[in-house]
């Protein structure tokens, strides 16, 4: 998928490349289609890591057909992205790759997983100048 789509934002309101053979990485382009419907399940991005955490959380886009798929959107990853956002998070004294798009979750600053690298085991975050209110979703 060309990542050049990401700049038909504003004009571009559905996407469907829907049960198609493509693979390899899901632009995170895409994820700043404001308002658009990005479909794209029934293709082969299972081969791939994740997708763009921007599409997994809906910042931009009304509707993403894989974000309830639990390999390419860790539900975890996604409720960090809210404690982030939550607790204002670009204000953090240190935020080293929270919300960078591709990163896995068990490599953002104060995230231990356990060895799996499937699920966080600790999430240190002292001293670091977090405020706001914690998320619903850390409790889930």
């Amino acid at each position: 998928i060309p990542s050049e789509l990401g700049q038909l934002a504003g004009a571009l309101k559905r996407i469907d490349l829907a049960n198609n053979d493509l693979s390899e990485t899901i632009p995170s382009q895409l994820g700043q289609l404001q308002g658009a419907s990005v479909l794209l399940r029934g293709n082969r991005f299972e081969d791939s890591s994740t997708a763009p955490l921007s599409l997994c959380t809906l910042r931009s886009v009304k509707e993403f057909d894989l974000a309830n798929d639990t390999e390419l959107c860790p539900v975890e990853r996604n409720t960090l992205s809210d404690f982030y956002d939550s607790t204002k998070g670009a204000e953090w004294t240190d935020s080293t790759n929270w919300q960078d798009e591709y990163e896995s979750y068990c490599d953002w600053k104060g995230v231990t997983c356990d060895e799996d690298r499937q699920h966080v085991t600790e999430l240190e975050r002292a001293n670091n100048g977090l405020s706001g209110r914690l998320s619903e979703s850390i409790g889930n």
